[in-house]
C-alpha cells in the first residue's frame, strides 16, 4: 500500500492543470481516485463525466486488474482531458485576439 500522507486530500483544481507540474497533478489525482475506487465509485463516475473522460476509455481502465493500476490508468485520462481543454482555451484565446487585432486595423 502506498504511502499518500504528503500528497494533499482532494481533486486537483482546474487552474491548477496548467500550474503545477504533471507528476504532482498526477500523485493527487491517483490518491483521490484510489479513494474513489475503494469508497465511492459513484462519486469517481460523476468525476469522470464531469471531466468529460471517454466512456470506453473509462471503462477499459477499469479492466486493468488491481485498483493501483485502474487509479493509475485513469489518472492519465483525467490529465489527458485536462491537458485538451487547456489546449482548446488557448487556441480560442488566440485566435480571438487575433480577430479582435484584425477588426482594429480593418
Amino acid at each position: 500500500m502506498n504511502d499518500h500522507s504528503l500528497i494533499p486530500a482532494g481533486e486537483p483544481l482546474p487552474n491548477e492543470y496548467e500550474t503545477l507540474g504533471r507528476d504532482e497533478i498526477h500523485a493527487r489525482l491517483k490518491s483521490y481516485i484510489s479513494e474513489m475506487l475503494e469508497h465511492n465509485f459513484e462519486k469517481l463516475c460523476q468525476m469522470m463525466y464531469r471531466h468529460d473522460v471517454s466512456e470506453s476509455k473509462f471503462n477499459t481502465a477499469l479492466e486493468a486488474g488491481s485498483l493501483d493500476r485502474q487509479a493509475d490508468l485513469l489518472a492519465d485520462l483525467v490529465i489527458e482531458r485536462e491537458l485538451q481543454k487547456v489546449a482548446t482555451r488557448r487556441a480560442y484565446r488566440k485566435y480571438k485576439e487575433d480577430a479582435d487585432k484584425k477588426q482594429i486595423e480593418d
